[in-house]
């Protein structure tokens, strides 16, 4: 799961190098001119993360920038590294996944006139109230959740993972009634046997803007999954 949370990071940065496949270097502009997009995915289940995050001149299709020393990023503490998107362009990366016990991430960068931009993410607990031991497949089923702690989500998602690794994903009905709705005819294809719950959260924020252009962060978090037994 974490690989997959890695690689779909990583696929949504490379689509933004349509915007531009130029390169420049951070301290050759104005730091205030300096927009910046993170991704981070927080994996409850290893207490583990993935972090990116692309920096460009003069907004969101801009020249994409390498960080000049001392301005560097990090994620909980571990510098992220540089890496290139796939049309050309620069981004930052984590190379190994970053601890993270309590669900939380800060990312902290430091431009090249040593200035410090802060913005943290912290995923909160989500959990499955009175979850069956069985899942029966075809038929209609509701399934409540609780969700304490953290920022605010934008939505809930829950995926159904069956034996023969099929998935399927639905979005809670509100943030607020906090229950997913399954229907039975979008389940009755999927394998009896070991089936695995799982909530996904998903926020995109703005980001401090302590720049004039400040920039905007997606963020999601996997919780622990649940295994239960899938049966017609």
């Amino acid at each position: 799961m974490k690989n997959i949370l890695y690689l779909s990071g990583i696929i949504a940065l490379i689509f933004t190098a349509c915007k531009s496949n130029e390169t420049g270097n951070s301290k050759d502009v104005a730091q205030d001119q300096i927009y910046r997009k993170y991704e981070v995915s927080i994996d409850e289940e290893t207490s583990s993360a993935s972090a990116s995050a692309v920096f460009r001149f003069a907004g969101d299709h801009g020249t994409t920038l390498e960080l000049s020393s001392p301005a560097k990023i990090t994620a909980n503490g571990v510098e992220l590294i540089e890496g290139t998107l796939l049309f050309g362009g620069a981004y930052y990366r984590s190379e190994d996944p970053v601890t993270c016990p309590d669900n939380k991430v800060l990312l902290r960068y430091v431009d090249a006139k040593e200035v410090v931009l802060e913005e943290s993410f912290e995923a909160g607990k989500a959990t499955f109230t009175n979850v069956s031991d069985t899942f029966r497949l075809g038929k209609n089923i509701s399934i409540p959740f609780t969700f304490s702690g953290g920022d605010p989500t934008d939505n809930f998602e829950i995926l159904l993972l069956d034996k023969d690794k099929r998935s399927l994903s639905f979005y809670a009905q509100s943030n607020t009634e906090r229950f997913f709705e399954i229907p039975g005819t979008a389940t009755d294809t999927l394998t009896t046997g070991d089936f695995q719950l799982q909530i996904i959260s998903h926020k995109r924020k703005n980001l401090d803007n302590h720049s004039t252009l400040g920039g905007i962060a997606d963020f999601s978090c996997n919780y622990k999954p649940v295994t239960v037994v899938a049966v017609k």
